[in-house]
């Protein structure tokens, strides 16, 4: 065959390939399989034991070089004791890594013997370098011999395969008992947001009320709340000294005269201490995540043929039986999304345990051991915290997608379900369920909102005085907070959109064999719990690779991030939006000479704009709420909004923590108002 034959059907097949992609496969391979697989060697490996003395042996060699060069004899002498000093403790810190080689996994004699000998020749140049260390000149010519000594020591390899910290999560009584409180809390929230959300769903979709839309809008509002925030409020309005326990406290003063009994047994009971303990941190997760729920499973309420609630019906399936017998089981494939990411916010969770106190659980402990850099056996314990949770996250991603795929959930035909009037029973009960859940949902809010223009807040229901002083420490001297957010949020909109289209496009058009793996990696990441990854791109990106300094001590790591954690949005966004448009419209562009890529921009992002815009809206909404990766991640001058809440509150500055949470509120409850409207306007909104 033909030299140029043969390179015309290289290229040829080159450009089927489609060479766009491989950059795409590239991000994701840094980006999201590169950190975890980072994470699991980390968590199966001895731990990383600081070598710091031995390296200072180096420098301050080189140091009394320099000092003996220039004549300096008290700066060389300062070095000298130096060497000797750091000889010393390289001999703890050989004794640290024999230690972890001890307790690796399998047998590593060969290597914990070639150890001691480096031991056997740093303990001899130790002995000399402290004879010699009141004579520069001499401990210079040791120095030079102990340099060499030490420089093959550090050459030793430091890591081997581990289970001792595994293990140890499941032995220590303390990680147990976080490990079981915070899959407690994520499977009772889950439990409570199914129970919630469903029935809000079922009301919205199926019955015809006054105020249906207002509701439908109201309802998705808490969405918007970031944890962080929410038990903010919690605690300004439930807390010891909060509004509630106030007002209680004035009325039993008011029945001290005619009701004494009930006075004696509210003063010896107050104050309330609801919010600090299991019931309040569900309470707030369950009123920030139910709309995961409602969300998830109204489309698929919406497209239930009712016919098969009619066949129900003729067969004496009726109420309640029907409900359990065929709508809920249809909705599976929606429920199941929708309780996942409930479950991975709740239990992924650090930010609200710590505000109320509540420690013993998973991922505040994995926090607090990651801050611990200078004991290296806790920070050593959140690196395989964090790989536990992502291990779990993982198996349970696993048993949700078999489970739906096990059974079929679509229809024969579809007819758009229309919607009964309610009864005037039937509308008492409704609107009072949505007034008690939006009155409770919104008790935050209120909350955020009085601390924030509170001058003092003690020891009454409101505030005593009123100020904007909150307001203008945050706008005036402490804006960066708020540009920081915006900025990295449009960063990571812009990649999203970058990345995700593309995802979308090649899911929904393409018939290549990796599409597989794409879906894969984008559902992997709707799993991933945020501090997880947090701790994950901490042990990734702190060391430099293509540029000098490591990404994790840059400000585009946090763009980067989350947009890792926001990618899914766009990407089934975009994909829903792609699966509407028909093929032959882009065929017929691709008759007439149109490239594949004039084809996208002329034909088919004009059509699929819209649902690209709604996913982009909703990433960015869900990202100005992120803790869990930012707080870990920010580094000095580059916090965002949550950084800087979770920093007001722990400094004891409460009121500027509630005027930034109660700006994010109002940023994110703008951005939800501006995504339903872009949501099918056509269909009404989120919710039709």
């Amino acid at each position: 065959m033909p030299v140029g034959h043969k390179a015309q059907i290289l290229a040829r097949r080159f450009r089927d390939s489609k060479p766009w992609i491989w950059p795409i496969y590239l991000f994701l391979l840094i980006f999201v399989v590169f950190p975890l697989i980072r994470l699991f060697v980390d968590s199966f490996s001895t731990p990383d034991v600081q070598v710091s003395a031995l390296n200072e042996v180096i420098l301050s060699t080189d140091m009394l070089e320099e000092e003996l060069k220039k004549g300096n004899r008290e700066a060389a002498l300062t070095a000298s004791h130096n060497i000797a000093l750091q000889l010393e403790r390289s001999l703890e810190v050989i004794d640290h890594m024999v230690d972890a080689l001890e307790k690796a996994a399998f047998s590593q004699e060969e290597l914990i013997a070639r150890w001691m000998a480096g031991k056997e020749r740093v303990a001899r140049e130790a002995e000399e370098a402290a004879l010699l260390q009141d004579d520069p000149a001499a401990m210079l010519v040791r120095a030079r011999e102990s340099r060499v000594v030490v420089q093959e020591v550090l050459d030793l390899p430091r890591h081997a395969f581990a289970v001792k910290f595994f293990l140890d999560v499941f032995k220590d009584k303390l990680y147990m008992k976080a490990l079981r409180n915070s899959l407690l809390l994520g499977f009772a929230t889950v439990i409570t947001t199914s129970i919630v959300g469903f029935a809000v769903a079922y009301i919205l979709v199926r019955f015809d009320f006054p105020g249906r839309k207002a509701f439908s809008f109201l309802t998705t509002v808490p969405i918007v709340m970031p944890p962080l925030v929410g038990i903010l409020g919690f605690v300004f309005i439930l807390g010891r000294g909060g509004t509630i326990n106030e007002l209680l406290f004035i009325l039993a003063e008011a029945l001290e005269g005619p009701m004494p009994g009930i006075s004696a047994w509210l003063f010896d009971n107050l104050p309330f201490n609801f919010i600090y303990g299991w019931h309040g941190l569900l309470l707030a997760e369950t009123c920030h995540l139910f709309p995961f729920i409602t969300l998830n499973v109204l489309d698929a309420l919406s497209k239930i043929d009712a016919s098969l609630e009619e066949a129900a019906e003729s067969v004496g399936s009726i109420g309640m039986k029907r409900l359990f017998d065929v709508t809920i089981p249809l909705t599976i494939p929606g429920f199941a999304t929708g309780a996942l990411l409930v479950f991975i916010g709740a239990f992924a969770d650090f930010t609200a345990p710590m505000i109320v106190g509540l420690t013993e659980f998973i991922a505040p402990l994995a926090y607090m051991d990651i801050q611990q850099f200078t004991d290296r056996h806790l920070f050593k314990m959140g690196i395989t915290i964090g790989a536990v949770m992502i291990l779990l996250s993982i198996v349970l991603l696993l048993i949700s997608k078999t489970y739906v795929s096990r059974k079929d959930y679509s229809t024969l035909s579809y007819r758009e379900v229309e919607r009964r009037p309610l009864s005037r029973r039937g509308k008492f009960f409704a609107l009072s369920f949505l007034i008690v859940l939006l009155t409770v949902s919104f008790i935050p809010y209120l909350g955020v909102g009085l601390a924030s223009f509170a001058r003092r807040w003690s020891m009454s229901p409101l505030p005593d005085a009123w100020t904007w002083v909150h307001y203008e420490k945050v706008l005036l001297y402490a804006p960066g907070y708020i540009i920081n957010t915006f900025k990295f949020c449009i960063l990571a909109i812009l990649m999203c959109i970058l990345i995700g289209v593309p995802v979308s496009w090649i899911l929904a058009r393409t018939q290549l064999r990796t599409r597989g793996i794409l879906d894969i990696l984008v559902m992997l990441v709707l799993a991933l719990p945020g501090t997880a990854l947090g701790i994950a791109y901490i042990r990734a990106f702190n060391s430099p690779m293509l540029i000098a300094t490591p990404l994790a001590n840059m400000w585009i790591i946090i763009p980067i991030v989350l947009a890792v954690r926001r990618l899914p949005y766009t990407v089934r966004s975009s994909y829903s939006s792609l699966l509407v448009v028909h093929r032959s419209m882009e065929e017929a562009a691709e008759s007439v000479g149109a490239g594949g890529f004039k084809t996208f921009k002329d034909v088919t992002f004009p059509l699929i704009w819209k649902g690209v815009l709604a996913g982009a809206l909703f990433s960015f909404m869900t990202s100005i709420q992120e803790a869990g990766a930012t707080i870990l991640l920010a580094i000095p001058g580059w916090e965002t909004m949550t950084v800087g809440i979770f920093t007001f509150y722990q400094g004891g500055t409460h009121g500027d923590a509630a005027a930034l949470g109660f700006i994010l509120v109002v940023v994110g409850v703008v951005t939800l108002y501006a995504m339903n409207r872009m949501s099918s306007a056509a269909k009404g909104g989120l919710f039709g």
